[in-house]
């Protein structure tokens, strides 16, 4: 193994009148000869006495490999080399998952997730950017809303495991730009003004005690790039390896934020912008993320609605992979138009609520909160955006680098929302591009993959600097007619069908053509 953090037990010499070397002197020689550059700090030599005399010399040292040098975190009496752990994090502004590691063998012991605390000061990034503009204490309340969320994970893995924190020398982070602005507590407002810099991109380690992280070593936040493009995008591409590869791969995790790079071992290119809460089911007001009740999956049979809920409960509203399905299928059997426009009489399902044309997707009898549930037009045409912005994403950078949908050779969909997406109805209504089935990958959280991956392999901190440093990014901002090409794509598929020729196939097979 070749973990971010070490521990070797060490059977030194009592002090006598041969050798009279200090007790770090001591400890420090015997390091070197396994480790390059060692630093052992203030705190460590305070423990030393009584302890290393008390334990007669014989006593387990924890180091962990930061960029430059080895540095020791802990020194405990006895043999405790059975017991090194470390915590990978994938830092969301919805959900937070955390991995508890056996740094020794690489099991994963056990993999918890909650609700970011940060969602008490607004569903939206920007909220919170504004709520903590120009006041520390509010920046520390949602410093302290990240600290606490992570201690609640910790506790809940201790409470399952019997793994306690003081057994815990490393954590690996990967999160968005704003994300990690306020896990460390420093202020994201440069992330949203112009010209929209951050304050940091690189943070490398930082004593976990710090930023109140309770744990006994160093947290390692993944590098940035830009504002909308953080560290959760480079952790995931460390995972996947396109930087490495000599075919083009293109990587996209559409979430809060929308981030797509693509690439190859020679150059990486990227674009990013803020996407919202259309797929986490914030547009509806019945959407909900992906929790037990939420429909996840929905098909149109006999013109009638099926559907399946998470966990099998009963229906409470529509999550993001449910909406996708609701639209591609709504799509195929004509209860909707090109443009995304409900058509009256299609389908028993279709009513009108307030006004304005809906689909009814459950019934009130059907529903666990005894609401009909439903789908607006008002709906559809927010989520129409979000899914152009996708598309237009892709095309919009391919034709920066110059290349055609025929020169990519693998296509990543990224994210909790790319696991539980099926991607038929993804290309079905434009969302992503219409490639061969065989260059689509769903790699799942690649971003809590890839910190797993460095936290177990410490060679690849060259790799995450590598990729950071080689990312030429490309701000919307001055995008050539961006919002031209996004109204070309707010149509189902898109206005200019020959991009979608096995969307057009099922049209003709269906006579919707």
């Amino acid at each position: 193994m070749n973990a971010l953090s070490e521990k070797i037990f060490l059977k030194l010499e009592m002090p006598n009148n041969e050798n009279r070397k200090s007790d770090r002197d001591k400890i420090f020689k015997a390091l070197k000869e396994k480790y390059d550059n060692v630093t052992i700090p203030y705190n460590i030599i305070k423990k030393l006495y009584p302890m290393c005399r008390e334990a007669n010399f014989e006593i387990t040292v924890t180091l962990v490999k930061r960029d430059y040098d080895w540095v020791v975190t802990d020194v405990e009496p006895g043999d405790t080399t059975s017991k090194n752990y470390g915590l990978c994090v994938d830092l969301g502004s919805t959900t937070v998952i955390m991995r508890l590691v056996d740094l020794a063998t690489g099991d994963i012991i056990s993999e918890e997730s909650v609700f970011n605390k940060q969602i008490a000061f607004g569903e939206d990034i920007l909220n919170r950017i504004f709520y903590t503009r120009n006041s520390k204490e509010k920046l520390h309340e949602i410093h302290k809303a990240t600290t606490d969320t992570f201690k609640e994970l910790i506790d809940i893995i201790e409470e399952k495991t019997g793994v306690i924190s003081e057994d815990i020398s490393i954590m690996t982070v990967a999160g968005n730009t704003t994300m990690i602005h306020f896990l460390l507590d420093i202020d994201p407002w440069t992330i949203f003004q112009t010209p929209y810099t951050p304050v940091f991109n690189q943070t490398s380690f930082i004593k976990a005690e710090e930023i109140d992280i309770p744990i006994k070593g160093y947290v390692y936040c993944f590098p940035s790039v830009a504002n909308y493009f953080g560290g959760d995008i480079v952790s995931g591409m460390l995972y996947t390896e396109i930087h490495k590869r000599q075919d083009i791969s293109a990587f996209i995790d559409i979430g809060t934020n929308g981030e797509l790079v693509m690439g190859n071992e020679d150059f990486l290119v990227a674009v990013a912008g803020a996407a919202g809460p259309a797929l986490e089911g914030g547009l509806s007001k019945f959407g909900m993320r992906a929790r037990k009740g939420a429909i996840d999956t929905i098909k149109i049979i006999d013109n009638k609605i099926k559907y399946t809920t998470i966990e099998d409960g009963k229906p409470l509203g529509i999550c993001g992979s449910g909406i996708v399905d609701l639209l591609a299928e709504m799509f195929l059997n004509g209860w909707v138009d090109f443009s995304g426009v409900i058509k009256k009489g299609a389908s028993e399902n279709i009513i009108e609520v307030d006004g304005q044309l809906a689909v009814e997707y459950a019934t009130k009898e059907e529903s666990g909160n005894d609401q009909s549930l439903i789908f607006t037009q008002s709906d559809i045409n927010q989520f129409l955006k979000t899914k152009s912005a996708a598309h237009t994403m892709v095309a919009f950078l391919l034709e920066e680098v110059g290349l055609t949908l025929d020169d990519l050779d693998d296509f990543y969909v990224a994210g909790a929302f790319g696991t539980h997406l099926d991607v038929e109805a993804a290309i079905t209504i434009g969302m992503y591009p219409d490639l061969e089935r065989s260059k689509m990958h769903c790699p799942g959280n690649a971003s809590l993959k890839g910190a797993y991956k460095l936290l177990m392999n410490r060679n690849l901190l060259a790799d995450v600097d590598d990729i950071a440093e080689r990312i030429h990014y490309i701000g919307l901002e001055d995008a050539k007619d961006f919002i031209g090409k996004m109204r070309a794509a707010s149509f189902l598929p898109h206005t200019d069908l020959d991009n979608y020729p096995t969307v057009k196939a099922k049209l003709i097979e269906r006579g919707i053509l």
